[in-house]
């Protein structure tokens, strides 16, 4: 993301839509934490470019920009608060232009049909420069398919701060494969897909709430994103005519081995439906509660039984299975099979297995291959999540 380097002077006059510079200030917004010791920090800096606005928002940790058509009569820039100034463009007149400006004691004036407002801003030069992200490595991913390697991953962000590194999803970029992979050390999510386009190659560790506001500004929409990581930072460029940017510092340290933790093989494998196992998971997890989370899988002939028992009663629950090897009894977290099922969207999935107390492997069983007139993705993605189990009670 480009630094500040443009006029800052408070004699900014612009004039635009108000649904499109209210959406943008909601858009960078996110980026204000709320908790900023400096006071600049809550504010959103709004400067001209050619032929628009530019919107920013940082925290230092997290950095949000946009660009809105505009009429420009002066150039400069100006501050408003984030909240205050959402707050009243959201509640002023529909489909109509809002004229912007800031005098020298940086009063923001609002201009909105028969609506005029005045907030007090903070100078301009002061809002800290965005950092330019240096280009060590850089991809392209269709916005829909980073949209689902994050949703895929984050749920396995570790909560637990006294380990920041892990509290953010590894990106880890080859110069062809771009791996995603979050760990909280009881459980393990991992997706890989092959970029579109890249060069070089370097592992980076974004923070959760980066990647949830990047989340937020993702669709399922056509376009492609293009991620730059450096040392320090990572850099994602959105596709579309807002030119949406955010740009987030890593988590500084080394990431696990995460290869070590995955099983190379397996003794036992359980083929189901995804969405008979998740509703018989969600229900048994109810009377789970009160038992740690705890659900039993056990497997006889063709029917997998799961189970749960606690002090206000118990659950069974009975579903067809396809087994290979042996049958099967094992505990696990009925919140974390709750999740790992709740971002899968293939019809079935394989539980792999070896010991009741060694980890379990799911997996999406993909649909089949389609024929060689049908379109092909290079983009195709393998996914698993390792699990660690429970003490069958």
């Amino acid at each position: 993301m480009p630094a500040n380097t443009v006029d800052t002077r408070p004699n900014l006059k612009a004039v635009c839509s108000r649904k499109a510079l209210s959406e943008a200030v909601q858009t960078v917004g996110h980026a204000v934490s709320g908790r900023n010791a400096l006071p600049i920090l809550n504010h959103i800096l709004i400067r001209s470019e050619k032929e628009g606005l530019r919107l920013i928002a940082t925290d230092t940790e997290i950095g949000i920009s946009c660009r809105i058509p505009a009429e420009i009569e002066a150039t400069g820039a100006l501050t408003a608060p984030a909240r205050l100034l959402t707050e009243v463009l959201a509640n002023l007149p529909d489909r109509s232009d809002v004229a912007l400006s800031v005098d020298r004691s940086h009063t923001v004036h609002i201009h909105c049909d028969r609506s005029d407002y005045k907030i007090l801003g903070l100078p301009a030069e002061e809002y800290p420069n965005l950092p330019d992200v240096q280009d060590t490595a850089s991809f392209t991913l269709p916005q829909k398919v980073l949209r689902e390697m994050i949703r895929q991953t984050i749920f396995a962000v570790s909560p637990d701060n006294t380990r920041p590194i892990l509290t953010g999803i590894l990106i880890a970029f080859d110069g062809e494969t771009v791996r995603f992979v979050s760990t909280d050390t009881h459980r393990l999510a991992v997706k890989t897909v092959v970029a579109k386009e890249g060069q070089g190659a370097q592992n980076a560790v974004v923070p959760e709430r980066a990647m949830n506001q990047l989340t937020r500004l993702l669709s399922d929409a056509e376009g492609d994103v293009q991620v730059t990581l450096s040392s320090n930072q990572a850099h994602f460029a959105l596709p579309g005519a807002d030119e949406v940017q955010i740009t987030a510092r890593l988590i500084e340290g080394q990431f696990p081995n995460f290869q070590r933790v995955i099983p190379t093989q397996y003794q036992k494998r359980l083929t189901l439906y995804t969405q008979s196992l998740l509703s018989a998971v969600r229900r048994a997890s109810i009377v789970a509660r009160e038992d740690a989370h705890r659900v039993i899988l056990r497997t006889g002939e063709d029917k997998l039984e799961l189970t749960a028992s606690s002090q206000s009663g118990n659950a069974h629950e009975e579903m067809d299975v396809t087994r290979e090897g042996d049958d099967v009894e094992i505990a696990f977290n009925a919140r974390y099979l709750l999740d790992v099922l709740s971002v899968l969207d293939t019809e079935r999935l394989t539980l792999e297995l070896t010991e009741p107390l060694k980890p379990g492997v799911i997996r999406p069983v993909p649909p089949p291959a389609q024929d060689e007139e049908g379109p092909v993705s290079s983009l195709a993605p393998d996914y698993l999540c390792v699990l660690m189990p429970m003490q069958v009670a």
